[in-house]
């Protein structure tokens, strides 16, 4: 089986602009608009191995976040489900795809924004999930469940259907009709040589 590069590439210059106007004169490929170094200072997030075995980079915050309050945005190209379907059709499902109601999906994967695409989940942690994707009109908001301390890593349930589809959860085995109704049998045989 050919292993399949998902990652971003893409580089750009910081977008930070300091009080003069002069723009940062460094490169960025993972944390647009901005560089590693003003990320956390304007935004207060940074990039860095997850805390969660095996799950790549993580998104970790530099600030207090309020429970019941947005964290940050989810970002990335908004495709129609027959458009996103369409190109992770041999792959079974993209990484970094985000259903916006019924008819779109958010996918950050082919895109140089969107720190939210580096919210792990929680699986294989010894922590719970801490933020939730939240569908807003249109946008979608990573919103804190619980008060989140500078330092936390954000970490979300991405759900079974998806951790099945990425390959780190079995599938689950549905129950089987017919050995429901062979008990069933069994116990009206039980009551009834009583």
């Amino acid at each position: 089986m050919t292993q399949i590069n998902h990652s971003i590439v893409v580089k750009k210059q910081c977008a930070y602009k300091d009080s003069t106007g002069t723009r940062c004169k460094n490169t960025c490929t993972l944390t647009h608009p901005y560089c590693e170094k003003h990320t956390e200072s304007e935004l207060g997030f940074k990039v860095a191995q997850s805390t969660v075995p095996f799950a790549g980079l993580g998104l970790f915050t530099l600030k207090k976040i309020k429970k019941g309050s947005v964290a940050l945005l989810y970002e990335g190209e908004k495709l129609t489900v027959e458009q996103y379907n369409k190109r992770y059709d041999k792959e079974g499902h993209g990484e970094y795809g985000m259903t916006l109601g019924k008819k779109h999906v958010i996918d950050a994967r082919k895109t140089s924004s969107g720190l939210g695409r580096f919210v792990c989940d929680f699986t294989g942690s010894d922590k719970k999930a801490n933020v939730e994707y939240l569908d807003n009109e249109g946008v979608i908001e990573i919103v804190a469940k619980k008060k989140i301390k500078p330092g936390e890593e954000l970490l979300v349930d991405y759900g079974d259907e998806m951790r099945t589809a990425m390959g780190f959860q079995p599938e689950k085995k549905k129950k089987d009709k017919k050995k429901k109704s062979d008990k069933s049998e069994k116990k009206d045989k039980k009551k009834k040589k009583k």
